[in-house]
């Protein structure tokens, strides 16, 4: 399991990396304006699903259901189930598609109505094109989560990789020619890649395909039940990314591209951190559940939460002090000026500063989910998803886009502090004086860091000597101890 967690973080990086090149060569191409906004904003609807889909809900209800299934009835009936979940899928996912497509031009009146009339014109365009994407990322999505079962990892997390590749040949050969539309055609022909890519591996486990649905199937309607409550926090987050845009359609021509922008970078040690490391602790922790061993389950979330704050601050502190290097270093180029620069440097400042925030809440709720309570994380998520609209409409007057961006930071402290404090009052408390005192060693690095690296102009350099300053107290004593230093 920590291979395949190792393997899974990364693919992960690589596919984050390419998504910043992705953006990066967006940003080049197109700048930040009405297309980017239109192509963005349509994008977010279109790809509404694919966390309810693709980031492991349906992984998480689907295969012990589907084990228990295979143990009492066999193999068989197991792909019966599977066979239903997938046509009901394409069913679904597809009457939706049709819907979008239909009702384009009122869903983007609806959603970003501070556009103006010619942005939303060329996003409710956008998004005719885009609407089968939902259709091709919930298959493949679904069809990972089976893969992922029969312990094939490598195939399912390569996806993302294929999906930033279309895009990025669509911008460089066809974005100057055929305009924003290269990027819509780009995201569908990357959607068809990552359903075509795990299609093979998963005929080979099944052998032969059936389109059946069996509704009156107990184990299907299990699965349905098990789900909701992941699937409503989930949805709650696509929902409250919706409303984000809604707020971000009155900024000028341009903020929604620099909020993208920035979340994009953001998201780079979200997601190669914080699920990664999840993914990693998760299933040692859920057997220290199995086994009462709730010494193990505190030492081990707490080393995790440890890990996060050793691989987190420092990333918070190189994308808040130096955010406007960072951006000019990957976004300043072709049509992206220097108010763009300016105006996505200060989203990613305020997103930085919830970072840690971010991604303990991926640790925290699968914490929660070994114990089998899967509907408080769904309770605190919803919270802080109407605290995040609230200060979105307090914040966005005075503050513009960054209050928009301060506005999810504070969501996310709010959120992760209601799981902190209901783990130890349901089940067990993390050593907070422990993590404390582990925290004042990593601000003190990275403050001596920051000193080693300031006045150094040129970026990359820049980086290279806070890394370098950064890891050097740390290096003997993670030679001598490994994890124990956690």
């Amino acid at each position: 399991m920590f291979r395949s967690g190792i393997m899974i973080m990364i693919i992960t990086m690589a596919s984050r990396i390419l998504g910043l090149v992705r953006t990066a060569l967006i940003a080049y191409y197109f700048g930040a304006s009405k297309f980017t906004d239109a192509y963005f904003s349509a994008f977010k609807i279109s790809n509404l699903f694919r966390q309810l889909l693709g980031e492991g809900a349906l992984g998480t209800v689907f295969i012990p259901v589907y084990n228990e299934r295979v143990v009492k009835h066999g193999k068989e009936s197991g792909k019966q189930l599977i066979f239903s979940i997938l046509n009901l899928l394409f069913v679904g996912t597809s009457i939706i598609t049709l819907c979008m497509i239909v009702f384009s031009s009122q869903i983007i009146d609806i959603i970003v109505m501070g556009y103006p009339l010619e942005t939303k014109v060329i996003a409710a365009r956008l998004l005719k094109i885009m609407s089968v994407y939902l259709v091709f990322i919930g298959m493949s999505g679904m069809i990972c989560a089976v893969l992922n079962n029969f312990k094939q990892f490598a195939v399912p997390a390569a996806t993302s990789l294929l999906f930033n590749i279309a895009i990025i040949i669509s911008a460089v050969f066809w974005g100057r020619s055929v305009g924003i539309d290269a990027l819509a055609a780009g995201v569908v022909v990357g959607g068809m890649l990552q359903l075509f890519i795990v299609l093979p591996s998963f005929l080979k486990i099944v052998k032969k395909y059936e389109f059946t649905i069996d509704l009156k199937d107990p184990s299907l309607k299990r699965v349905f039940y098990l789900i909701l409550p992941m699937l409503l926090g989930i949805f709650a987050k696509q929902i409250n990314s919706v409303v984000d845009q809604f707020f971000a359609s009155y900024l000028k021509s341009g903020g929604v591209t620099a909020l993208e922008n920035a979340t994009r970078l953001y998201n780079l040690p979200l997601g190669v951190f914080g699920i990664s490391i999840a993914t990693v602790i998760y299933p040692s922790m859920s057997r220290a559940i199995e086994r009462k061993a709730f010494d193990e389950v505190r030492e081990r979330l707490g080393k995790g939460l440890n890990v996060l704050l050793f691989l987190i601050i420092p990333s918070m502190a190189v994308l808040t002090i130096y955010s406007k290097d960072v951006i000019s270093l990957v976004f300043s180029y072709g049509r992206y000026g220097e108010n763009a620069v300016t105006v996505t440097s200060q989203s990613l400042f305020y997103y930085s500063v919830g970072l840690y925030f971010y991604t303990a809440i991926h640790l925290l709720s699968r914490a929660f989910y070994g114990m089998k309570n899967t509907k408080d994380p769904v309770k605190f998520s919803i919270c802080s998803i109407i605290l995040n609209i609230i200060f979105n409409a307090l914040l966005i007057q005075k503050l513009q886009h960054r209050g928009l961006a301060l506005a999810t930071s504070i969501a996310s402290g709010v959120n992760f502090f209601l799981l902190v404090y209901y783990f130890k009052k349901k089940y067990i408390g993390v050593d907070l004086r422990k993590m404390g005192g582990f925290l004042v060693k990593i601000l003190a690095s990275t403050i001596i860091a920051i000193f080693a690296s300031y006045f150094i102009d040129i970026i990359l350099i820049k980086l290279m000597i806070f890394s370098l300053v950064y890891l050097a107290p740390w290096a003997i004593p993670l030679k001598r101890r490994g994890i124990d230093v956690f």
